[in-house]
Order: structure tokens, then sequence, then C-alpha cells
């Protein structure tokens, strides 16, 4: 157990500029996006003393139907005054709409962080030993007294984890920020969306994630040592040839053979992770009358046949890549 945390402390120590760096980016564009919110607050709050309300148009409550929905400051209370046809049946309607963008920018957004930290940990996969084969501490750590299996182990729980980790990190740090952002908004937008996010449980919410984070984990990780595979044999560019191989490969296949069945298996490689979110993580209409976010169940995806074969293919790449990596074959 030691040994391992020695190795997953070494790959910290080599990766921690990237990931501070990462860190610091993400957190500089939440800051822009408060300086958004920020400048339209202002625009809001300067038309609502100038004309002492303001008026959206056109709100679509259903299919068949638009209402304006005109909001008033009486003190400390919030009016809503709804203008269209049925409006005494409408105002339930219009709130329970209110909630269905608040929920969908707060899933598109972990969503968008999960696919910014899949896109940075190819980086990692890619350069995890083909780094080291590059100055040749490879040799050294081979070296060592703990076995390949160690080494090799370390570096794909060091990327899977902190896969995990940043996109549960990142995506706690969008939801203050959120929350920071409808501070900064005032009254009476602060009440409207502080009344649609009550109604979210966020031990549900990062349950429900942390455990399609799990399976995503599993997907990735034979793409992950297939990586790992092509960072241990090539002379350079593995991540090119890594991702760039197969979709050329792909390309190629359809143009002779007129068949688009690699690169649909391509495309839907990756659109799955996006794509389980969508079936499992619906938004609700129901508004005020019941949960903002449909909860799913992801853990059916982990415990079924694909996983399964994942889990083989998994142990087929780690064989070839233990293989290639006792070799230590040199990058020049």
């Amino acid at each position: 157990m030691k040994p391992m945390l020695i190795l997953l402390k070494r790959e910290w120590l080599e990766w921690r500029r990237v990931i501070i760096g990462t860190v610091a980016v993400i957190t500089f564009l939440n800051l822009l996006m408060l300086l958004s919110v920020s400048r339209g607050s202002a625009w809001f709050h300067e038309t609502l003393e100038r004309d002492g309300h303001v008026t959206l148009e056109e709100v679509r409550i259903n299919d068949d139907e638009e209402v304006n929905v005109d909001i008033r400051m009486q003190g400390d209370d919030i009016e809503v005054y709804i203008d269209g046809e049925g409006s005494s049946k409408s105002l339930d309607a219009v709130m329970n709409r209110a909630t269905i963008p608040v929920a969908f920018g707060m899933r598109v957004g972990m969503q968008l962080t999960f696919a910014f930290v899949l896109f940075l940990s190819l980086f990692y996969f890619s350069d995890a030993i083909y780094k080291e084969r590059a100055d040749n501490s490879t040799l050294f750590y081979r070296s060592l007294p703990v076995n390949d299996h160690l080494l090799l182990g370390s570096k794909i729980m060091a990327g899977l984890v902190g896969m995990v980790g940043l996109t549960l990190l990142f995506s706690i740090e969008y939801l203050i920020f959120v929350r920071l952002a409808i501070v900064i908004m005032g009254e009476p937008l602060n009440s409207l969306a502080s009344a649609v996010l009550s109604r979210i449980s966020y031990f549900n919410l990062f349950w429900d994630y942390f455990s399609y984070l799990i399976f995503a984990a599993i997907r990735m990780t034979p793409l992950a040592l297939f990586l790992m595979l092509v960072g241990s044999y090539v002379k350079g560019r593995p991540l090119l040839v890594g991702i760039g191989g197969p979709i050329l490969l792909s390309i190629s296949w359809a143009i002779i053979f007129q068949s688009a069945a690699l690169l649909k298996s391509i495309g839907k490689f990756f659109w799955g992770f996006n794509q389980i979110l969508i079936d499992q993580w619906d938004i609700t209409e129901n508004g005020f009358d019941g949960d903002v976010i449909m909860y799913g169940s992801f853990w059916g995806y982990i415990f079924n046949v694909e996983t399964l074969m994942s889990l083989v293919v998994s142990g087929l790449l780690y064989y070839g890549l233990w293989q290639i990596y006792r070799k230590n074959i040199p990058t020049g």
C-alpha cells in the first residue's frame, strides 16, 4: 500500500503544475461569468428603477400558448402579472417553466465540465509513459524495488481517480459560482431563482453524478490503456497517433468500403457519456409541484454486459501494455 501511495504522490508532483494551472483557468472563466452576470443585473435593475417593472414578452408556457410576464417590486414583495389568454391560470405554468432553464443550466454546466476534464485526461494518458521514455527516467523507475504492475497501476489509478476528482471539484466550484451569480443578480431574480434551487437535493445530485463518474471511469479505461499502449511504443506524438490514427483509419475505411461503421463507433463511444446523462438526468416540467430534477439510476449502467466487455478489453490492452513496457523501447 505504501509503495502505491508514494507512486501516486510522484504522479502528483509531475503533473501538479498542469492541475493547478487548469484550476486557475476554470476559476478565471467563472469570474468572467460573474462579471457578465453583474452587467446584466445592472441593466435589469436600471430598467426596474426607471420603468417600475420589467416585461418579458412572449413567454411560451406550452405548445399553443404564449403570455407576457410583467415583474414588479412592491417594497420587499415580488409581484408577477400575466397578460394573455387564460392568464388567471398561467401563473403556476410560468413559474413551473422558470424552473427548467435553471436546472438545465446546472446540468449543462456539469456536462461541459466533464467533457473538459475528459479532454485533459487524453493528454495525461498519452504522455504517462511516453514522457518517461523521452527523458529515460523509465529506466530509473524500473530499477526500483517495485514491480511493473505497481508502476503501471499507479499511472492508471492516478489518471482515472484524477478525472473523477477534478470533475467533482470543478462541478462544486461551478455550483458555488452559480449561487454567487444569483446573489449578484439581486431581487427579485434572487428570490425567484432561490425558490427553484431550494427544490434541488444536492446530496442526490452529487450522488447521481458520482455514480455516473464511476461508470465513466470504467468505460474510459480501454481508451486510457490504449493511449498508454501507444505512448509506450511510438517514437513521437503519442496523442496524435492514438487519436488521429483510429480516426484516419475510420475515414479510409468509409471511403474504401463505403461503410461508416468505424466512424459511428468512435462517435458513439464519446457521445455515449453525454447520452446517458440526457437519458437519466431528465428535467421535469412539474416545477414547484415536484422535484426540479428527475433523478435516474446510473448504477444499472455499471453492472451490465457492456461494462463486463469494457473490463475484458481493458485486460487485453493491459497485457499488451505490460509486454511492451518491459521492453523499454527508446523514443530516439
